[in-house]
């Protein structure tokens, strides 16, 4: 799998915790991985950086990869749900593949966002998978 970066985004301490590609064989596709321990207003501004990259590219759908993610990002789920998805749908973008984090706390919240019904009443869909390859075969079976 091919991808081109596109930008990063550092925390105070000049550390990359999120890099941000388009795939090339997949171009209406943004990845994004994130590392290390993130803080709630760190992931906010990480995912107003998915914000941005969707309205200039034109992206439909997001792989996170969250493998290397530690920390709970629970109390940013409110956000994801009222502000951060529904900006998503409103720009296009209704399919999100996360690639889980090995951390249990990460696991729980993204499992605890997944499972909201009010992402389903928004029209946002989500799926946890254990690789990028799986959830590009999702994407594939929801066309």
């Amino acid at each position: 799998m091919e991808k081109e970066f596109l930008t990063k985004v550092k925390n105070e301490l000049g550390d990359n915790y999120a890099h941000f590609y388009q795939l090339k064989e997949y171009p209406h596709i943004l990845l994004q991985e994130w590392k290390g321990f993130c803080m709630p207003q760190e992931l906010k501004e990480g995912h107003q950086k998915v914000i941005d990259l969707v309205t200039e590219h034109h992206f439909t759908h997001l792989i996170s990869v969250i493998v290397e993610l530690e920390g709970s990002f629970e109390e940013v789920n409110e956000w994801f749900l009222k502000q951060f998805n529904p900006k998503m749908v409103a720009l296009g973008m209704n399919y999100e593949a996360i690639v889980q984090s090995k951390n249990l706390f990460s696991q729980l919240s993204a499992e605890e966002l997944v499972e909201n019904s009010e992402l389903k009443e928004i029209g946002y869909h989500m799926r946890l998978f254990d690789s990028v390859e799986k959830g590009l075969e999702w994407f594939e079976e929801e066309k």
